[in-house]
C-alpha cells in the first residue's frame, strides 16, 4: 500500500505552491482540501468531474497566468480517464505553465471506492506519448523533490501520485459556484484590477453596445 495518503499528497502541495492558482477536482479531493485550508487561489470544481485538467489548460494559456510560476490541476485518475482526451490537447497546445497532479488511488472515493480502469493504463506513458513531460511518485520525498524541482522548470508536465485509499472525514462543501468562481476570478486578476470591470470577449463582448433588429442588445424593440 502507498505510504501517502490524499490528505498528505494535497497538503505537500498547497504547501509548495500557497500562491499559485490550484484548480481542485470535485467531490473527496475538494472536501479534503479545504481541511487543509480554503483559499482564494483555489478553484473548488463541483460536479464536473473529467473537467480539472482542460479549466487548468485553460487557466495556463490565459495572460492572466503570467504573473505565476505554475497553474496546478488536481485530478483524480477516474476522472482524468473521464477527460482522458484532454491529454492530447495539452500535448498539442504545451502550455508551459501547466502542472497536472493525479492522484492515483484506483477508485472512486465519493461514490464508495468502487474500481477505476486506472490500473489497466500506464498513465505516465499516455502522458509522454502526447509529449507531456510525466513523473511517476509514490513517496512523500518524491512528491516533494518533483513539486520543488517542477516551479521553474516549462510544462507541460503531469506528475501521477500514487496513494492509499483513505478518506479523511470532511463535512459536505455546497456553496453557489458561481461565487466560488467569482472569487478565483478576483484572485487571477491580481490585486488592482477587477476581472468584472476586464474588456469582455466573446459572443457577448461583440453584442454589447451594438444595435440589433430588436434595438441595442439586450433591449427590446422600440414601438412603432
Amino acid at each position: 500500500m502507498p505510504p501517502l495518503s490524499r490528505f498528505d499528497a494535497l497538503q505537500s502541495i498547497a504547501t509548495e505552491y500557497p500562491t499559485e492558482p490550484i484548480v481542485v477536482a470535485l467531490g473527496t479531493m475538494v472536501r479534503e482540501m479545504l481541511l487543509v485550508g480554503r483559499r482564494d487561489n483555489h478553484l473548488y470544481v463541483l460536479d464536473s468531474m473529467g473537467l480539472p485538467a482542460a479549466i487548468g489548460l485553460g487557466i495556463a494559456l490565459a495572460p492572466a497566468a503570467r504573473r505565476f510560476d505554475k497553474v496546478i490541476a488536481i485530478e483524480g485518475d477516474g476522472g482524468l480517464l473521464m477527460g482522458f482526451s484532454t491529454l492530447a490537447t495539452i500535448g498539442l497546445l504545451k502550455p508551459e505553465k501547466l502542472l497536472l497532479v493525479v492522484l492515483d488511488n484506483g477508485a472512486y472515493a465519493a461514490t464508495g471506492m468502487q474500481r477505476t480502469a486506472a490500473p489497466a493504463v500506464d498513465l505516465c506513458g499516455a502522458a509522454e506519448a502526447c509529449g507531456i513531460r510525466a513523473h511517476n511518485v509514490d513517496a512523500p520525498e518524491d512528491l516533494e523533490a518533483v513539486l520543488r524541482g517542477s516551479h521553474r522548470r516549462p510544462g507541460p508536465a503531469l506528475l501521477r501520485v500514487a496513494i492509499n485509499e483513505q478518506n479523511r472525514s470532511a463535512p459536505y462543501f455546497l456553496p453557489d459556484p458561481v461565487e466560488l468562481t467569482l472569487t478565483f476570478q478576483r484572485y487571477l486578476a491580481g490585486p488592482t484590477t477587477s476581472p468584472l470591470a476586464a474588456p469582455a470577449s466573446g459572443l457577448g463582448a461583440g453584442l454589447r453596445g451594438k444595435s440589433t433588429p430588436h434595438g441595442p442588445a439586450g433591449t427590446p424593440p422600440a414601438a412603432p
